[in-house]
């Protein structure tokens, strides 16, 4: 059995001019949402055996934030910058297969629509709109990484904020 956990980076600053938006930060309730999310990962028993994440300051920001209250090294946060500009699924799979290794659950740090796409293209049944800071975790019938199909996934978790404010 392998899970797959698609994480959102979490609620940055705006778009400002005298910033790139591939250097945007986390805004407080960005780090505040992470916090949340992380703890209830934690609770769930969702800690992942690698953590990959984009170079874009929000997603690794996001996964440090994960990282600390998962009892991760942060250093060990492997960064891809093809996962700032997304991959297809054929893609993306192949990355899996080459850093997933013997690895049972793989955690990644990406963007939208990228995420909410995948998350799309590898279920059997995922069709929720992905808020910053979301979670979803996804279980494949196989026992390698390369054996994993487009479709074939079943969700087992689907984590949001909001999910747990008033």
């Amino acid at each position: 059995m392998k899970r797959l956990f698609l994480v959102r980076h979490a609620k940055t600053e705006v778009i400002r001019y005298d910033i790139t938006d591939f250097q945007r930060n986390l805004k407080e309730r960005g780090i505040n949402d992470s916090n949340l999310i992380a703890k209830k990962l934690l609770l769930k028993d969702a800690k992942p055996d690698i953590m990959i994440s984009s170079t874009a300051n929000r997603a690794i920001q996001t996964a440090r934030l994960f990282a600390d209250i998962l009892e991760y090294k942060q250093e060990s946060i492997v960064q891809l910058d093809e996962l700032y500009d997304g991959f297809t699924t054929h893609e993306f799979l192949g990355m899996l297969d080459q850093h997933g290794n013997n690895n049972d659950s793989v955690m990644i740090f990406g963007h939208n629509p990228s995420i909410e796409y995948l998350a799309f293209n590898l279920s059997v049944e995922f069709y929720e709109y992905v808020p910053t800071c979301t979670v979803i975790g996804i279980e494949f019938d196989v026992s390698d990484w390369k054996d994993i199909e487009a479709r074939s996934g079943k969700i087992c978790l689907y984590e949001f904020p909001k999910k747990y404010k008033q």
